[in-house]
């Protein structure tokens, strides 16, 4: 994998996403930014798009990365969007990071062993057997739209 790739995204799939209404994770993140509750992470603001029909929902802005409880697809997760350089596994690792604590702080569940790694750079030039390489599992390209980012979906 090049080196200068950083900017993946990771989508970790809620399992129980009736659990909690979107606007709930508004307070919840207004609260982390008051107490700066994600380690390594300058946390900012937060936006509400749970307006927008299968859009990115409640959007928290750090200066490392976005995290959001997004709805595309029509399924609902936590995306964490890395900006600023962090490898693939660290990118990873973080993610999982933010879905552990709003599994402690929340009750979310996740479907762990199943995520999507996205590239958000449309000049990288990323395979499957890179992707699998660094999360160590089952690797495909996901199908859809060429005009959409590059996705894989992972299988643990």
């Amino acid at each position: 994998m090049d080196n200068s790739t950083y900017k993946f995204g990771v989508k970790l799939f809620i399992t129980n996403p009736g659990a909690k209404p979107l606007k709930d994770f508004i307070p919840v993140f207004h609260g982390w930014i008051q107490r700066q509750g994600v380690p390594g992470h300058l946390l900012i603001d937060v936006h509400d798009y749970s307006h927008v029909h299968h859009g990115p929902g409640i959007l928290l802005v750090s200066h490392e990365a976005n995290l959001s409880i997004d709805e595309t697809e029509g399924r609902r997760g936590l995306v964490y969007l890395r900006k600023q350089p962090a490898d693939l596994a660290g990118t990873i690792a973080a993610a999982q990071a933010v879905a552990k604590k709003l599994t402690e702080e929340q009750g979310v569940q996740f479907d762990t062993p199943h995520y999507e790694v996205s590239v958000n750079d449309r000049l990288a030039n990323v395979t499957a057997a890179q992707v699998a390489a660094a999360t160590g599992g089952n690797v495909a390209l996901k199908s859809g739209d060429p005009r959409e980012r590059q996705t894989f979906v992972v299988k643990r």
